[in-house]
């Protein structure tokens, strides 16, 4: 073939393939549900660095044993810490589920119920991050207080 004789290529024919990469997935990720507790994360804080991390809430079980992704130090839950997170997941969403199915059959304001639910919702974290914070896991260390730090 003569350098005459070459055709153009045209830039879609140049292009090369591209499929479903494994790292991509084939699919998109689906939107969760928030009522859906596949979906929720639990807020812990780390007992040995102090940094934020999360849990799949479906996870967090007396004696599961955590990692935290800065340090590598573990987390395990006692049974008082994963009563309280359920106690306060399971309130919050079924005051959120019966909200909604009230505000669908009563009808209203869809502005200002999404306002109520946004910041309803900014509550439950602030709490979460409270709870959070108050956990005190399997070894972490507490510093005395009252009489008792005088004889560390």
């Amino acid at each position: 073939m003569t350098p005459d004789e070459v055709k153009p290529v045209s830039a879609e024919a140049s292009k090369p393939e591209t499929g479903p990469t494994p790292a991509t997935g084939t699919a998109p990720p689906k939107p969760v549900d928030e009522f859906d507790p596949m979906g929720w994360e639990v807020p812990l804080i780390c007992k040995d660095c102090d940094k934020n991390f999360k849990v799949p809430y479906r996870h967090f079980q007396a004696g599961v044993v955590f990692h935290c992704p800065h340090c590598h130090g573990s987390f395990v839950p006692k049974v008082t810490m994963h009563r309280t997170v359920h106690e306060v997941f399971e309130a919050f969403y079924a005051k959120r589920r019966r909200e909604r199915e009230e505000f669908a059959r009563a009808g209203g304001d869809e502005t200002a119920f999404q306002r109520k639910q946004r910041r309803n919702l900014e509550e439950f974290h602030k709490l979460l991050d409270e709870v959070a914070r108050a956990m005190r896991p399997a070894g972490k260390l507490v510093k005395p207080r009252g009489i008792a730090a005088m004889f560390t």
